[in-house]
Order: structure tokens, then C-alpha cells, then sequence
């Protein structure tokens, strides 16, 4: 019996002490990163001889840590989000130097030159708001630039992190083999908490899942599918990949097959995390803005020369373009998986025709060696609408195509091959390709080119009205009206319900025309077709009335173009979208600027409240997970007086049985 009491006392003080090494071994940990609280468990003996052993456990409910996770991601995700578009919200905050507000100046100063159009001091000043406005452009451009550029580099750095996590947990899952799953020892437990805590931080990139295998392993996977760490042992990394566009990188996963590195695409929308965020930004709020930004600049310099070349400077010439558009071809970005060679394909401008530019980027899909079509991308990368019901252009000859687009293309160079693909991005370095030319503020063409009069000897009250210039490219040969341009209507009579006009041209060819309606006489006639500039015949002419149209030289006072030029700002010059251009799909300059702030703006408040709403549910899930796995200092002093207090009575115990044990040993002597 005193053998038996003695055990007892024995087991039982080792059991109290190893408890007391686990409490105090919590207490030391409290501030140790993914550190888990540990507990004793104690086994009876059988038949009551005290405990047959103690147990040490990891306190730790998976359902509340796998909770953890997801928030940690979603924190990540919404954080990440918020801090990068924050900036491009930031850069639009100030509205004195805003590009709106540049272009509102300058179009102001037209106004003001359109008092005075003989002024050299005032076309100066418009000249030097020319310039204003393409280096607000420039440097709103440079910015964007410089915001994509560091983020490569944070895709690139987060990437990396990630792979060595990834490496991190698949290395503890090796080391974890080599012990058995029954080892409660001390150093199982801290490879567990080293791994849960690899894995914590790799939710903080990246949304993932985990499988946990009878062997201990733990698989971990991304939320869109790819193994990350797997059963065997080994890991799959991810990377940055630039294909076909370097500066848009995309992420994928390096799997291993028959030796061989495969790179799998990754659903950027899936990806979650810090990681997630990022590529989320990017593709909603970042590249939207250069897209929308280069739109806005090509509309705006391209119809103000539009416009400006529509008109005579003082030096009685055809206006020339203010603004040039030097380094504005692009090369479209050909996929890795294309079959020809030597490959070359360039977009190109057509001038005056940028209010058909789309802030997209396109899409140029090869469909046999000498026929392609170009299509419109989304923000995710993704053809707009179905493929084929984009027209099917001819690559030689004429060896071109895309001009619902503002774009002409020419396959400069290489073989082509059916399914081959390239990417082109006109938009996104628009705003930093665009030059002021013009030197002279001689040449800035406020005079319209034409002018009309009546005759001093016309017997009647009619008027011929002016009605606009549309174009050069007929009526004008030089710095003059060319021979079949249109320069006298001679009013001859009204019979049978109809106006009867002889058009001469600048040749001395007549034209007779007949026509009820006097209301843009030269559009009607398919000779004159296509007509640069109109008149329409009012009032009540007599026949015989003759009236002239004449290039308008001297005319240093008018400014009928000038106020062409001025009108721009409330004209709808910007496509909405891809849709075909309408009254209902196109924007003013003030409207397409205001609509890029306040989706930037509508993003970033979106973002706001998701990373407040994240914010709480990852302090409400931590809680969560620290009231069970934490470490708490007034429980761990309870336990330390607890098995103080058990281990005292053990050692008393231990005594006892050695008193009893002496006191019969000295009674047999």
C-alpha cells in the first residue's frame, strides 16, 4: 500500500509540474505571433492508481481559425484597394489645376480673342493656354505612368513574398512527417503554429483554402482552383508574367508536368487578398483613368486642329494644326502563342476623326493570311459583344482597317497566320504624345476661308447665307478655291413649285439646279459632293439676283471660325463607349472629365466603407479566435496557483508515503 501511495504521489507531482511548465510556457509566449495556448490533459489510471499520463493539446477551433483567415484576406483585399486608388483620387482633388479646369481657360481665352481677333497680344495668350493645357495633360499622364510603374514593382514584390510563404508551409509539412501524429511534444506543437501562422500571412496576399490529410500535411489551394502546396510534398510558385504586354503583367501559376514548367492563367477577379486588390485596382481604376485620359486629350487636340484647319490666319493661308501628335503610333503587342513571323502591325491616328476614339484598348485577331478584324476590350482583358459581329478588314490592300475607331492599321512587316492575336493600346500614352506646333500666334486661323456677298445690282430682298466650312479636301487647291469650287449662284426663277440656280464654278463651268428648298444648295447637287462649305439662298430674290462666294483674304476682323473653335466646349466631341456614336453616346469635354473624377471618386468611397465593414469583421473574427486560442494572463495565474496547489499537495502526498513507509521499516527492526 505505501509502495502504491508513493507512485501516486510520484505520477502525480510530474503531471502538476509538466502543467506547470505549460502555463508558464504560455505566459512566456502571450506576445508570440501565431502562437496557439497550450493545456494539460490528464488520463486516470486504471483501477484508480492515480494518472497514467499527461497530455499537452493545442487549444484551437479550426472553424473560427479558417474564419480568421478569410477576414485576414478580405482586410487584405479592401486595404490594398483603397491605399492605391486613394492617389488617383487625390491627383483629381485639385480643382485650379485639373485638366477640366485648363481647358475651360483656354477655350475662355478663345472667347476673348474672338473680341479682338487682329490682336497679337491676345493670340499669344491663347497660345501660351495651349501649352498650359498639354502640360496639365502631361503631367496627369506622367503620374498615371509613374503609378503603374510602382505597381509592378508591388506585384512583383507581393508575388515573390507570397512564393516564399508558399515555400515556408510546404517546408513545415516535411518537417512535420518525420514526426508522428501521436508526438505531443513541445517542438510539434511549435512547427503547428509556425505553419498556421505561414499560412495566416499568406491570407493576408491571397484568398485560399486549406485540406488538412490524415498524415498531418496540410494542402493549401487558391481560391480559383491552383495547388499551391500539395499532398506530395511539393509546392507550385506563381509569377508575374508579361504576355503579351509588358507593362500588364499577369499573374499565373508554375506548375510542374513531365519535367516541364507550364504557366497557368490565374482569374485575377478570384484571387483575393493583398494581391487581389492590387490587380483589382489596376484593372478598374488605374487603367480606366490612362484610357479615359488619353481620350480626353486626343478629343480635345484633334478637334481644335479639326476646327483651326478650317479657317484663314492673318497671313490670309489656311490654318495649319496647333497641336501635333508626334510618337502617338502605336505597335500592337503580339501573343506568345502566335504563329508567324517577324510580326509588325501599327495603329495609327487618322486625323480628325479621334470623337470616334474609344477608351479601350482593342483587340486585333488574324482570321486568314490576308483578312483580320479589331475588337474592343473590357476591363478584365475580354472582347466587348460577339467577335463576329465586328467587320472583316482586308490586310493588303488596302492594308488597313479600324476606323470606326479613329485608327487606320498596316501590317508593316512579317507573316501572318489565322488565330495569331495582338493588343493595341492607342489611349494609354495619348496624353503624353501631344505637342503644341504652332509659334506664331499669326497663325491661329479665326477668319472663316470663304466669304459670300450680294450683288449691288440684284433687284429682289434675298440674302445668301454662309452656312459653314466642313472640309478642304474639294473646293481649295493651296491657300485658294480650286476650279470646281462653287464661287456665284445666279437666282433664275421660280416655276412649277421650284427654285431654278445656276451654280459657276471657279473654272467658268454653270451648273443648273433646280430645287424647292434653297436651304444648303451646294449639298444637294452630286457634283459638287462632297461639299467643304454650304450656302443657303433666304428672302425673296428676283431673278437675275446673282450672289459670290470668294476666298475671304484680308479679313483680319472676322472670326467666324474663332467662334467655330470656342463652341467646342459644348459640343459632344468624347464616345461614351463602344456603341455607334450618337446624341446619346457621346459627352462634352467638361462631361468626360467629370464623369473619369467620379468614377475614380464613386470607387474609392466603395472602397472606403468595404475596407471599414473588413476592418471590423476581422477584429470581430480575431476576437473570436483569440478567445479561444489566445493566450489570457488572468487565466494562466489561475492555473499557475491551481497547479502550484496540486503539486504541493503531491510532494505532501510523496511525504506522507515516506513517513508510513519509515515508521514500518522501524517497527520490524
Amino acid at each position: 500500500m505505501t509502495f502504491d501511495l508513493l507512485r501516486v504521489g510520484s505520477q502525480a507531482a510530474q503531471g502538476h509540474q509538466r502543467s506547470l511548465q505549460v502555463t508558464g510556457n504560455n505566459i512566456t509566449n502571450i506576445n508570440t505571433p501565431g502562437y496557439v495556448r497550450q493545456r494539460s490533459s490528464y488520463t486516470e489510471a486504471p483501477y484508480g492508481a492515480g494518472i497514467s499520463r499527461v497530455e499537452v493539446e493545442r487549444l484551437l477551433d479550426k472553424f473560427t481559425q479558417r474564419q480568421y483567415w478569410t477576414d485576414t484576406s478580405r482586410h487584405g483585399y479592401t486595404t490594398a484597394f483603397l491605399n492605391e486608388s486613394s492617389k488617383i483620387d487625390s491627383m483629381f482633388g485639385s480643382g485650379d489645376s485639373s485638366i477640366n479646369s485648363a481647358i475651360t481657360k483656354f477655350f475662355g481665352m478663345m472667347q476673348d480673342l474672338n473680341d479682338d481677333p487682329a490682336s497679337i497680344t491676345q493670340r499669344e495668350l491663347v497660345l501660351g493656354q495651349a501649352n498650359a493645357t498639354i502640360a496639365q495633360m502631361k503631367d496627369s499622364a506622367n503620374f498615371l505612368s509613374n503609378q503603374e510603374r510602382l505597381l509592378n514593382e508591388q506585384l512583383h514584390l507581393t508575388v515573390d513574398t507570397a512564393n516564399s510563404i508558399v515555400q515556408s508551409i510546404s517546408d513545415i509539412n516535411s518537417q512535420l512527417d518525420l514526426m508522428p501524429q501521436s508526438d505531443a511534444s513541445g517542438e510539434r506543437h511549435t512547427l503547428l503554429n509556425q505553419r498556421d501562422e505561414k499560412i495566416r500571412e499568406l491570407s493576408e496576399y491571397m484568398t485560399i483554402s486549406t485540406i488538412e490529410d490524415a498524415n498531418g500535411r496540410v494542402r493549401v489551394n487558391l481560391s480559383s482552383g491552383q495547388a499551391l502546396v500539395l499532398e506530395d510534398g511539393t509546392y507550385n510558385l506563381m509569377r508575374m508574367q508579361g504576355d503579351p504586354d509588358p507593362d500588364r503583367p499577369q499573374l499565373v501559376a508554375i506548375t510542374q508536368s513531365a519535367g516541364q514548367s507550364i504557366s497557368q492563367g490565374i482569374d485575377e477577379l478570384k484571387v483575393g487578398g493583398r494581391l487581389g486588390g492590387l490587380l483589382a485596382y489596376r484593372s478598374e481604376v488605374l487603367e480606366p483613368t490612362q484610357m479615359r485620359m488619353g481620350q480626353l486629350a486626343l478629343a480635345f487636340a484633334d478637334g481644335v486642329n479639326k476646327q483651326q484647319q478650317q479657317g484663314l490666319d492673318l497671313d490670309d493661308e489656311l490654318g495649319q494644326p496647333i497641336f501635333s501628335f508626334s510618337g502617338s503610333m502605336v505597335n500592337g503587342l503580339p501573343a506568345s502563342s502566335n504563329q508567324g513571323t517577324n510580326q509588325r502591325i501599327e495603329a495609327r491616328l487618322v486625323p480628325g476623326e479621334m470623337n470616334r476614339m474609344v477608351a479601350n484598348n482593342f483587340e486585333v485577331e488574324v482570321l486568314s493570311a490576308n483578312t483580320y478584324r479589331i475588337m474592343p476590350l473590357d476591363a478584365s482583358g475580354q472582347v466587348i459583344g460577339n467577335a463576329n459581329d465586328y467587320p472583316v478588314y482586308d490586310i493588303s490592300p488596302p492594308n488597313g482597317g479600324g476606323e470606326d475607331y479613329g485608327l487606320t492599321l498596316s501590317f508593316a512587316s512579317g507573316t501572318f497566320v489565322a488565330g495569331d492575336r495582338f493588343i493595341l493600346k492607342p489611349t494609354k500614352n495619348a496624353a503624353d504624345n501631344i505637342q503644341v506646333a504652332m509659334q506664331r500666334p499669326e497663325d491661329l486661323a479665326l477668319a472663316s476661308p470663304v466669304r459670300v456677298g450680294n450683288n449691288g445690282n440684284n433687284q429682289g430682298q434675298g440674302d445668301l447665307q454662309l452656312q459653314g466650312v466642313s472640309g478642304l479636301g474639294n473646293y481649295f487647291n493651296g491657300n485658294a478655291l480650286s476650279n470646281n469650287a462653287p464661287v456665284q449662284v445666279t437666282y433664275q426663277g421660280f416655276s412649277a413649285g421650284q427654285h431654278n440656280l445656276e451654280i459657276t464654278l471657279n473654272d467658268g463651268t454653270v451648273l443648273n439646279h433646280s430645287t424647292s428648298d434653297m436651304n444648303n444648295v451646294f449639298s444637294q447637287i452630286p457634283a459638287l459632293d462632297p461639299a467643304d462649305y454650304d450656302v443657303s439662298l433666304t428672302g425673296k430674290p428676283a431673278a437675275g439676283d446673282v450672289f459670290s462666294v470668294e476666298y475671304n483674304a484680308g479679313a483680319i476682323n472676322d472670326n467666324k471660325n474663332g467662334l467655330a473653335i470656342a463652341e467646342l466646349q459644348r459640343q459632344q466631341m468624347l464616345r461614351r463607349n463602344t456603341d455607334a456614336p450618337s446624341d446619346a453616346n457621346t459627352l462634352t469635354f467638361t462631361e468626360g472629365y467629370g464623369r473619369m473624377v467620379s468614377d475614380v471618386g464613386n470607387k474609392v468611397s466603395q472602397a472606403r466603407t468595404a475596407e471599414q465593414v473588413s476592418d471590423a469583421m476581422l477584429k470581430q473574427s480575431e476576437e473570436f479566435y483569440n478567445s479561444v486560442s489566445g493566450v489570457s494572463l488572468d487565466e494562466e495565474a489561475a492555473n499557475l496557483i491551481q497547479y502550484e496547489q496540486a503539486y504541493n499537495a503531491a510532494a505532501r502526498l510523496i511525504s506522507t508515503a515516506q513517513q508510513v513507509f519509515d515508521t514500518l521499516f522501524n517497527a520490524t527492526r
